[in-house]
């Protein structure tokens, strides 16, 4: 399978459900040829890789010294990101990584060490900042039309059937914390202008999955001070297989002179300013967006538009969640 001349080279690591979702993004873009896809299982590999009519493997040395390949996202569980990003950027690919980053501060700061030596370009797939209703609140925020935001709240939630059926054999290695706060916290940081954090405060409980032999949180809220904004982030694993959507998902800004609310699985938005209004916005699927993002970044030398550094300040707060739930008590951020 030769290589196409004039497209880049990319290759997938990790290819569960949303893995394939890069896949495929890759796959479809006339600007890349799908070279390679990497599964830990020799079965999963050869049945993608067959799927999309591209090379697999089980050893990762293989796409890293696979001169073919620039282009490397990866998806594997969320604890297992640091890794093959690090062994990646060491080998000059250019990395896209899901959300979160990484599951420690220490793991974040060793992939951006690793990154500032190379000279690639590296971005995490906070993918919800393509959302069109979310775009249109950024916007509004920017444009100063509710004010200075004063109060966030974020929620964002899955159904039971995500840790107990699509990611049962590694769900009791995450939880919501790291599955769906780094989506939230992302965004309420990004549409307040990326301030700085104070403090943390969050309670979680464990019963309904434990029960299910899978040890982790049902649900995590997280009380969150910024240099000027206070933010509550909520999210839960049991949502009933009878809710209307995979996900609840909602928004709330609150500023000094408006409020935008965005119900993120009814497709709106509604703000208040100086009238009240509910626009139209088109609502697209936007799991592909930021990977064509990436390729566009990596194309034309363009700074990636989630950062790295953007990855490492959501893995601190996180990691400053989990150190309140487990001390039971605030936690100040330096």
């Amino acid at each position: 399978m030769g290589k196409v001349r004039n497209k880049i080279g990319a290759a997938v690591i990790g290819v569960g459900r949303y893995g394939e979702v890069h896949v495929q993004a890759y796959k479809k873009s006339p600007l890349v040829e799908l070279i390679s896809i990497w599964s830990r299982s020799q079965k999963r590999a050869k049945k993608v890789g067959e799927k999309y009519d591209c090379e697999y493997t089980t050893d990762l040395e293989r796409i890293a010294k696979d001169k073919r390949v620039q282009i490397i996202s990866i998806a594997t569980p969320d604890f297992a990101h640091a890794k093959p990003a690090i062994r990646m950027l060491r080998a000059g690919k250019h990395v896209l990584i899901e959300k979160p980053m990484a599951t420690s501060v220490r793991e974040c700061r060793e992939i951006l060490q690793v990154h500032r030596k190379s000279r690639t370009k590296l971005m995490v797939n906070f993918h919800n900042r393509w959302y069109p209703p979310i775009a249109e609140a950024k916007r509004r925020v920017d444009k100063g039309e509710i004010g200075k935001v004063v109060m966030t709240y974020a929620r964002l939630s899955d159904r039971v059937e995500v840790p107990s059926q699509w990611l049962s054999t590694w769900a009791s290695k995450s939880g919501p914390e790291w599955f769906l706060f780094p989506h939230i916290i992302d965004l309420v940081s990004w549409l307040t202008g990326k301030q700085r954090v104070r403090r943390v405060y969050a309670l979680g409980k464990k019963e309904v999955l434990k029960e299910r032999g899978i040890d982790t949180y049902d649900a995590v809220q997280a009380q969150v001070e910024f240099e000027e904004t206070i933010a509550i982030f909520e999210s839960s694993w049991i949502l009933p297989s009878s809710w209307r959507n995979i996900i609840d998902f909602e928004i709330e800004l609150v500023g000094s002179q408006g409020k935008i609310e965005i119900i993120g699985d009814r497709e709106g938005i509604n703000i208040a300013a100086g009238k009240y209004e509910t626009p139209f916005v088109l609502d697209p699927i936007t799991e592909e967006e930021p990977i064509n993002n990436f390729i566009d970044c990596v194309l034309n030398d363009k700074e990636p538009t989630c950062s790295g550094e953007d990855g490492l300040a959501v893995t601190e707060i996180i990691e400053a969640i989990i150190k309140s739930l487990n001390k039971g008590h605030t936690v100040e951020v330096t």
